[in-house]
């Protein structure tokens, strides 16, 4: 878990690159970001470890959460690129007029509504195949597929369940999610077997 205490002790030597930070990580809701691309689009110089330290904090301020790709193999977690989650989903609102992510802010909301079940969660993506969410909760494995739209193809759920076959395969659409955000853990443990 993030250590609380990190806030306390924590000193911000560049303000306008944190403050830089944020506002890069708000325009990315749901998304895969490299610590490479932050850094490209920073007025000031910085490096990865200061983007770190500062993801580091927001998430210790509860502001956003840094998701790591799932992997059997730990240092497959490590070098990926994180999924950032903003558990406000308003953030991106605030600093973007265009509705062009929209789909990206409902994707959030559903995340930040997983993440209040368990902690444990993660992305997964093999080339073009993707899963949103990867929740360990209550001893199972739940691969989640947000789709805000029409399309309800979900390949990257189906071949994540092929090379995880204790994975159990969850969509959350705009029909079920007032179900889902109604009771989280109720609408979940109706689809479980």
């Amino acid at each position: 878990g993030i250590n609380k205490d990190i806030l306390r002790f924590a000193t911000i030597k560049k303000p306008s690159m944190f403050r830089q930070t944020f506002e890069i990580l708000c325009c990315y809701p749901a998304q895969e970001i490299s610590f490479r691309k932050i850094l490209g689009q920073l007025q000031d110089h910085g490096n990865t470890d200061i983007v770190k330290h500062y993801i580091s904090l927001f998430e210790a301020a509860f502001l956003f959460k840094s998701l790591q790709k799932y992997s059997n193999q730990p240092f497959r977690v490590k070098s990926s690129s994180p999924k950032i989650l903003p558990l406000c989903p308003c953030f991106y609102s605030l600093l973007s007029s265009s509705d062009d992510k929209l789909s990206f802010v409902f994707e959030s909301s559903v995340g930040a509504t997983l993440l209040q079940l368990s902690s444990d969660m993660y992305y997964w993506r093999e080339g073009n195949n993707e899963v949103d969410f990867v929740l360990k909760w209550r001893k199972r494995l739940l691969a989640i597929e947000v789709k805000s739209g029409k399309k309800r193809k979900a390949t990257g759920l189906t071949l994540f369940t092929q090379l995880f076959p204790e994975a159990l395969p969850i969509i959350i659409s705009r029909e079920n999610y007032a179900a889902f955000t109604a009771n989280p853990a109720l609408f979940l443990e109706g689809l479980i077997p």
